[in-house]
């Protein structure tokens, strides 16, 4: 292992022709499984244990891992840690690209990202079990609206009959639902019909049942999706796992620029997936220049379809409307419209809205995954939708997610004044529940959760929410779990993390 392990050392010093470090170190780690110099059974180094030896981050090891534990050549062992494969026929990693050419985008089973986060978050909260929860992208539940949703469930199990709990004869959305979604709807200048409504249980299966329907157009080839970078990294991971390959589109305060789109449908995107307003990670929102700039780059290109992630609806500040308000590109928008975020994730009901030629298709692929969304949970969220207390419940949700926000954005814009540590804190208007930090050059963000955890707040590293690793200059903080007073101390453990690693030349290298 020490001869790989200088091997990879050099590889680490070098720039690879473009290509990710993980995907050079794993290919030099399968290298040495396929000829015996790592031999089978043999257990490798844990991954606190490589990085600190080879420099790397954290997270890079752990993509390092996946990715041989994808190709079959490495397993884990709960409590024991990780061996090489007793496979006798080991497969070969594909070969560097040469003269600078981009590797050729990734065909299912190399979803990471939610892997390392939950890997990262995990380990963290084992080491500081004190520290306040900062990783995840879940909204307080002290914020949702349970007086309305047991009230809810009561009111629905009161009316509930021998019949509702039979198999359904349709997938027809319940009406009672249909006509609570056509009001929300409308409220964001996005008419429909209940005819063109399909409920599923998220809208991670919504995107899981396009996949297959994007590859089904194209068969026998790798079909690409423009993807928003960063960008959430549920989504990719779902892609990828299905298959398909991802492009990725800039961002800016706006969300996804022109340019960007364009230069995905110049690669040969089928499909773009968009986040209207309270991008994860970032917070960014389309404004209505924007959103009509991007239908006008989509309308001259009919064989695009159109995915909109509209996550946060009801519980977001800003209405930037929808392309499918376009009739140039309705036919070919699927709405997704999700109430994790602001009802109840555990209630798992997702809405897409999409017309022919893509309604019918996805309505059979629906069928044929799970057959039907259950009627009952429904109707529990159209009685928590017409609740006519749910609305002064998110208003004051919508308001305390915007106070925390600013609060961490202005506590943190203080702190890199006062100590002259250059963080970049978007200036622009925000929605959601995540605030986006860009640290100073050549500091490490693996470096900065560690040291930034020692003082009581677990945060992400920005590295998962981009297409391949190697992004270590940005954090992704869930603003929306911090009560706003404590938005001092956590800008104050950023920055004394900051300012001590950054007294730690060696320590700051971006592997």
């Amino acid at each position: 292992m020490l001869e790989v392990q200088r091997r990879i050392m050099t590889l680490r010093d070098s720039s690879g022709n473009g290509r990710p470090l993980y995907e050079r170190v794993a290919h030099e780690m399968s290298e040495a499984i396929r000829t015996g110099e790592l031999g089978p059974g043999e257990r490798l180094p844990s991954v606190r244990q490589l990085a600190t030896d080879l420099g790397l981050s954290v997270t890079t090891v752990m993509s390092v891992y996946a990715r041989l534990g994808e190709l079959g050549l490495v397993h884990g062992e709960a409590g024991r840690g990780t061996f090489v494969s007793e496979a006798a026929d080991l497969p070969r990693t594909a070969p560097p690209p040469r003269g600078g050419e981009p590797p050729m985008p990734a065909r299912g089973g190399r979803a990471w990202r939610r892997q390392v986060l939950a890997q990262t978050e995990a380990r963290l909260q084992r080491s500081h079990p004190n520290a306040r929860d900062l990783t995840r992208g879940g909204p307080d539940p002290r914020l949702l609206p349970l007086t309305v949703v047991k009230r809810a469930y009561r009111d629905v199990a009161a009316r509930l009959q021998a019949r509702d709990l039979e198999y359904p004869a349709t997938l027809s959305t319940e009406p009672e639902l249909a006509a609570a979604l056509a009001k929300r709807l409308a409220h964001d200048g996005i008419e429909t019909d209940a005819d063109d409504l399909l409920i599923a249980s998220s809208t991670q299966q919504f995107l899981a049942l396009l996949a297959m329907l994007l590859q089904r157009r194209s068969p026998g080839e790798t079909v690409l999706v423009g993807v928003e970078e960063p960008g959430y990294q549920t989504a990719m991971d779902t892609l990828e796992f299905q298959g398909l390959g991802l492009v990725p589109m800039p961002l800016d305060e706006a969300g996804v620029t022109v340019e960007g789109l364009l230069g995905a449908i110049d690669a040969g995107v089928s499909a773009v997936l968009f986040t209207p307003r309270a991008q994860s990670p970032t917070g960014c929102c389309w404004t209505a220049q924007r959103r009509r700039a991007l239908a006008d780059a989509l309308a001259p290109h009919p064989d695009v379809w159109i995915i909109e992630d509209d996550q946060f609806a009801e519980a977001a500040t800003l209405r930037p409307g929808s392309l499918y308000t376009d009739p140039r590109l309705r036919d070919r928008v699927v709405y997704l419209r999700s109430f994790s975020k602001s009802i109840a994730p555990d209630m798992r009901l997702a809405v897409a809205l999409a017309k022919q030629p893509i309604r019918h298709p996805l309505t059979l692929a629906k069928s044929f995954a799970d057959g039907w969304t259950s009627r009952t949970s429904q109707r529990v969220l159209a009685a928590t939708l017409t609740d006519p207390r749910l609305d002064e419940l998110l208003t004051e949700a919508r308001t305390e997610y915007a106070h925390r926000r600013a609060a961490v954005r202005e506590a943190l814009r203080q702190a890199s004044a006062s100590q002259q540590i250059g963080l970049f804190v978007p200036e622009y208007d925000t929605d959601g529940l995540h605030v986006w930090v860009t640290l100073p050059d050549g500091c490490d963000a693996d470096r900065v959760v560690e040291a930034t955890a020692q003082r009581g707040f677990l945060l992400a590293a920005g590295q998962p929410f981009y297409l391949s690793p190697g992004h270590q200059r940005h954090l992704r903080i869930n603003a929306g779990a911090l009560p706003a007073e404590h938005a001092p101390q956590l800008a104050a453990a950023i920055g004394e993390a900051v300012v001590t690693l950054m007294g730690q030349p060696t320590a700051l290298l971006t592997p």
